[in-house]
């Protein structure tokens, strides 16, 4: 396969990529809210009743480059805070940052978490309320030759909008087993793209992890996201399991599934974590769906956090 050849195979993909995120079709409609391989430690974006779960202030970044190779695909910065006040209120927020062709959403959002003793651990019932302010500079696409886009209405005119936003979650939880359901976004905006058919959907999400002992040195962890948009797009669950050496090391692999329960990456995860609080994680994903034939996987980096008062040490760390 000879390299223009390649070039415009990616420039194709890149518009339709486009095409597909302004029509609003199940494909990416799965993908409209930001997948994270590192979900376990990125609690508060998936849910706002994880704000307060862990003691004293907890600091977290992400960055995701999806899909290498492919002109236009996803990237996701993300920085998220949170911190306990008292024994029942957790209060945090969040800053992202999403990139899709020659679309970009900014989003940032406020958490309140009330939590309460439940069955020897805890359960937090929790809010959140934000904008995202979403903007498409559809005029910068530039058609393949010969090809009808340069004439579509579609691209004819940018697009951008500020879209107020709020969610809710429930998050029960011990030092080694957590289960949680959210809403992020409870309201359907609409883009007011050209089409006037793309709209916010309202994901819902649902977590599951337990820590369990091996031998002294050695635990295993499993876990699983459920995520789905009824009637817009399909069911997609991340299976995970990790195993920590120490209580200092992880490392594991999760499957991810696509449309009708079929493969759509296998993910491999690494990292360390301090007893001071700081906290490394990288995660590759490697792609098994038709796009394997353009792109070498994705790439996810995190670090983060967690400040005790007065810089006491971590006993119990934190898996989750």
């Amino acid at each position: 396969m000879n390299s223009k050849l390649i070039q415009k195979i990616t420039a194709s993909l890149s518009i339709a990529l486009l095409l597909l995120l302004g029509a609003g079709m199940d494909s990416v409609q799965a993908q409209q809210d930001t997948r994270y391989s590192q979900y376990m430690f990125n609690g508060l974006v998936l849910n706002p009743a994880y704000g307060g779960s862990v003691e004293g202030t907890s600091l977290s970044a992400f960055y995701r480059n999806q899909w290498l190779n492919i002109d236009g695909a996803p990237q996701t910065y993300s920085f998220s805070g949170h911190s306990r006040l008292g024994d029942k209120i957790g209060v945090g927020g969040y800053v992202q940052h999403d990139e899709i062709g020659v679309t970009k959403t900014t989003s940032a959002y406020l958490t309140y978490a009330y939590r309460f003793p439940f069955a020897n651990a805890n359960i937090s019932i929790g809010v959140n309320g934000g904008v995202d302010f979403y903007a498409s500079n559809l005029t910068d696409v530039q058609a393949l030759p010969g090809s009808p886009g340069g004439l579509d209405p579609v691209f004819q005119e940018d697009v951008s909008r500020l879209m107020p936003n709020f969610g809710v979650g429930i998050y029960y939880h011990s030092d080694y087993f957590y289960l949680g359901a959210s809403t992020p976004r409870l309201l359907t905006n609409k883009f007011d793209t050209p089409t006037k058919l793309a709209r916010q959907y309202r994901h819902y999400l649902g977590t599951v992890g337990i820590v369990l002992p091996v031998t002294k040195q050695v635990k295993i962890n499993p876990s699983m996201l459920f995520k789905t948009v009824p009637a817009e797009a399909p069911y997609q669950f991340d299976f995970n399991l990790n195993l920590i050496f120490m209580d200092m090391v992880w490392i594991g692999s999760s499957y991810r599934t696509g449309k009708e329960f079929g493969p759509e990456s296998v993910d491999f995860i690494a990292g360390f974590m301090l007893r001071n609080g700081l906290r490394v994680g990288y995660a590759y994903d490697l792609t098994l769906t038709e796009l394997e034939q353009f792109t070498t996987g994705s790439h996810e980096f995190t670090i983060g956090w967690d400040l005790r008062k007065n810089n006491d040490m971590i006993i119990t760390p934190r898996y989750f």
